[in-house]
Formats: C-alpha cells, structure tokens, sequence
C-alpha cells in the first residue's frame, strides 16, 4: 500500500468517525492529531503562521526561496484549517472560518476549556447537594433509629 493510499485511508476514517459536537473536543483533537501526524503535518497546528518575509533594507528584494516557503506554509495551514472545519458541526464552524489551523485550535481551546470549568462548576454544585441532602437523610435516619 503506498503512502497516499494509507494517508486517504487514514483521513477517510477521520471524517467518518470524528465529527467535533463540543462536548468530545478533546477526543476529535486527539483524533486529529493523530490524522496529522501520519500526513507530517502537525507543525501546522502547533505553530502560527511565521510572518511574511520582508526584505533587510529598503530596495533589495526578498529571496525566492523565502517567498516561497512562506506560501507554502499559508497553503499548509490553510489545508489544515479546511480539514478541521470539515470535521466540526456547522455551528462550531461559524466563528471560526477565517482563522489558520493554529489560530482556529486556539480559539477552540478557549472555547472549551471554559465549557469543561463550567461543567466543572456544575459537577461540583451538584456533588455539594447531594452531600448536603445524604447528611440530612442520615440524620433523619439516626433519629428514626433512636426512639
């Protein structure tokens, strides 16, 4: 199987499987990790898009090269940045489409980082509750249990 095959097959099963709804955020970034990892191409999402290279003094020209590997950086990011919208429910993907990958992950780390503090807040409300209403259960139970 060559190396395009696998990759396909990979990405494939990625769209297939992983669709991020919010509340699986850190398996679909796990996921899509992975995904880029095997394509060699997790840089794009770890790292912003560098700045465009300017010449060192007025009236000289910027190196080919350097034009060029900028471009090909902003064309990577944007591929990956079209892959993770692909992979997001369309309400997820409104804020967010005109962000690079590493911008776009960033967003979405905020983004969900208060939604686990807030799930959190809840859990440990509810955890309060119930600890409040088994003391008053068992008191009751032990007053019952002396007379």
């Amino acid at each position: 199987m060559t190396t395009s095959v696998v990759t396909n097959s990979v990405f494939r099963g990625f769209f297939e499987k992983q669709k991020l709804t919010g509340p699986n955020f850190i398996d679909w970034y796990r996921q899509l990790r992975i995904v880029l990892s095997v394509m060699d191409k997790l840089d794009y999402l770890e790292q912003p898009i560098p700045p465009a290279p300017v010449p060192a003094q007025a009236g000289q020209q910027v190196a080919p090269e350097a034009l060029a590997a900028h471009a090909a950086w902003v064309k990577g990011s944007k591929e990956i940045a079209g892959i993770m919208l692909m992979t997001m429910e369309p309400e997820i993907q409104l804020d967010l489409e005109n962000l690079s990958a590493y911008e776009m992950l960033q967003e979405l780390k905020t983004l969900f980082a208060q939604q686990a503090d807030q799930e959190l807040l809840q859990t440990v409300a509810l955890e309060e509750e119930l600890s409040s209403e088994f003391s008053r259960v068992a008191e009751e139970h032990e007053a019952i249990s002396r007379s």
